[in-house]
Formats: structure tokens, sequence, C-alpha cells
């Protein structure tokens, strides 16, 4: 499909249609057309092994939010895999991955960032190529990270760099080490997980142009598989065992408190407007308030591995919890805008999990002091009881 018409057909009958037709089979490289095309030319290598996650339903929770029950089931991950498709083109801004007439599906995360990497380029390209950012130069072996959502803290750890893993694997196998494509400019928290992680800027190509050419791109298989409008978990534990005894390591953890309010005071959505009467319960408990834009990501890592207890608006900020233990998380949720991901996240490191219903006011949550006040006594003693009040 050209790009002309993906855009009338947003244009006239919406952005859910449009994901339909970027993500039809006829258009793309499936994973199984991936793991085909990699084991035909000689270049697959698996790894690891599948993986069941099972989603209990929540400990406790206040306010009967129907929406968080899609999240309860078993989950399975697949055995991860990369390989090389030779002859490629990366095309766009941010760019998809090209072999022949489709897509790279791997190589673009989700049907929604495949298609949000085609509505931006809409947008950039042509102002790239009135800048005469056009052509870059051609890579000889490459893999592709930069795309749409990137830019998130949940994404860019659950859908672009625990893909590492396969590149370090595949870095294992043959003694050849691919370029990284990123976008243009890193972002602090982008920069400081890919140093943590042993990169550096002669491992990156930062993306500015609109096409070029990878004779060899190197595509490892996605560690979340996304198949809306199905939840679904990602594989952590390579980057968990990465970084999490490093950063309790290197990180003097005895300045925090275990038990955890994380604040989102600095966020522009989601923050609790009765931020000050919300501490007033959680300090006598021994909570202390925390804003993780402060933090470097190491410190936030070492911050969520020491934690006994974690209570905070929904929000980003949460990815970290891969890295704890024991845990137990009180999630201030707003009423209009449900998502259990950190519920999933926190069920797959064996933590006790709950959340309160909250009213909203434009983006931002009040919570109940009540329920917030016992959701927390719950917590703290690893009560499962279901619903309250």
């Amino acid at each position: 499909m050209r790009l002309e018409s993906l855009t009338d057909t947003i244009e006239s009958r919406g952005f859910s249609c449009a994901i339909k037709l970027t993500t039809a089979d006829r258009n793309r490289v499936t994973t199984a057309d991936l793991f085909d095309t990699c084991y035909e030319n000689g270049t697959l290598i698996e790894y690891g092994e599948p993986e069941w996650v099972t989603v209990s339903p929540p400990d406790a929770y206040a306010g009967d939010l129907p929406e968080m029950e899609r999240w309860t089931g078993t989950y399975r991950l697949s055995k991860p895999f990369v390989g090389v498709v030779s002859d490629a083109r990366i095309v766009g801004s941010p760019p998809l991955a090209l072999t022949g007439s489709k897509y790279v599906a791997d190589a673009s995360i989700s049907p929604n960032v495949q298609t949000l990497n085609v509505i931006n380029s809409l947008r950039e390209s042509p102002k790239r190529l009135v800048a005469g950012e056009r052509r870059g130069p051609d890579l000889e072996e490459a893999v592709l990270l930069h795309n749409s959502w990137e830019d998130g803290y949940f994404h860019w750890v659950a859908e672009t760099i625990t893909r590492l893993e396969g590149v370090e694997r595949y870095t294992e196998e043959t003694g050849r080490e691919p370029k990284l494509i990123v976008g243009p400019e890193l972002n602090s928290f982008q920069r400081e997980t890919l140093e943590l992680l042993g990169y550096d800027d002669d491992d990156l190509v930062h993306w500015g142009v609109t096409y070029c050419s990878v004779d060899r791109l190197v595509v490892p298989s996605m560690r979340r598989e996304i198949d809306p409008p199905n939840p679904s978990p990602f594989s952590h534990q390579w980057l968990r065992e990465s970084l999490r005894e490093r950063a309790l390591g290197d990180v003097d953890t005895g300045r925090f408190s275990d038990r955890v309010y994380v604040s989102r005071d600095d966020a522009a959505t989601r923050r609790l407007l009765n931020e000050d009467a919300a501490l007033e319960v959680l300090e006598p408990y021994g909570f202390e308030r925390y804003e993780l834009s402060s933090m470097t990501v190491l410190e936030t890592i070492a911050l969520f591995a020491q934690a006994e207890c974690i209570v905070t608006p929904h929000g980003a900020g949460l990815t970290d919890l891969i890295h704890t233990e024991d845990v137990s998380v009180v999630e201030l949720m707003p009423a209009n805008r449900v998502n259990g991901v950190y519920y999933m996240v926190t069920k797959q490191v064996d933590g006790w999990y709950s959340y309160v219903s909250c009213e909203t006011t434009g983006g931002d949550v009040t919570v109940d002091l009540g329920y917030l006040e016992r959701l927390v006594e719950l917590a703290l003693d690893r009560d499962s009881v279901g619903q309250i009040g």
C-alpha cells in the first residue's frame, strides 16, 4: 500500500482501520516468515526457552474496574531467536525495515508503532528531503531500534532494549557487532541504559535521513508479543540479570527507604492532586517520597530493587518493577484510563498487587485516603482479600 493511500485511509476511516491495513500479512514479514527466512539462509540463532506467565487476580483492590480482568490469565512468550535479513532497506522517519515489497514486523515492534512510523514519516520525511537529508550511507550490518514509542521509558525498556539480548547472542555466535540504529538524539535514560549495557557512540548510528540500505539487517524477535487488543507480558530476565546486581553494588541504598512513594509531580499527567494529604497517611508507615526524573537510571533500579512496598499513580516509573523482589504494590489507577500492564509486571516478579480506582480531574487523579490506608496495611501484611469497601 502506498503511503498516500494510507494517509487517505486514516483521514476517512480512522486509525484502527489504518492499523489493519498496515499490519495485513500481505504487507509484512511476520515473525513466522522471519523465522523461516533466517532458517533458510542459515543465519537462525535460537536461544533460551519458551516462557509461561500466569497473572493471578489482584490481591486487593478498592473500586471495581472490570477492565482489569482482561490482564488476568496465562500467557506464553515464544522461544526467542535472532537472524539476518539480507539486502534490507531502512525507510522513513522513524523508519520501517523493508525487504522486497514488505516490511519486517519484528523490526518495528507493534502494529501501533508500525502504523505510527508510517504516519510520522509522512510528516517528517518531506522536511528532511527539503533540508537535504535524503539517503544516508549504506550500512554493512545493523539492528533497527529507532521507533515512534522509544521516548517512553516503558516502551524503551519493554520493547526496545530487551531485544539487545538477541544482539548479544548474535555477537557471541558470529563474532560480529552490528551497529544500532537509534534516534537522531538520545534522551538521558536512553543514553544511560545503552552505556550500562556496554554500548557507546561508536556502536550507534543516529538516524537523521530518510533512506539507506543495509547489507545484513540483524533482527531479534520481539520480547513483548503484542497482539491487540490482548495485553502481553515481556521477557525481562536478561535485563534484570544485566543491571540489578550492578545497581545494588554501585548505589548506596542506605539512603533509600524500602517503603517508596513515587510522585508524579514532575509529570504532565496523572499527578496526585491530594498528594500532601496522601503523604500524611503514608509517612507514619515509613514511606518516603521520590521523583524519578531527578534520579539516574541506576539509582532508580537500585531504589526499586531494595523496595518492600511501592505506592504510586499509574505511570512509566513502575517499569523498574522488573528489578524488584517480594515487592508489594499499591497503584493509584485513573478510573477513566485503566491499564493493567504494571499489574502484569508485578505478578511476573511474584509480587503482591493492589489498585485503588481514582477520580480524575483533567489528566490528574485524586485518591480516597481511607482506601489508600487500608490497602497499604494489606500490602505490608501481604494479605490477599480481593475487593475492599
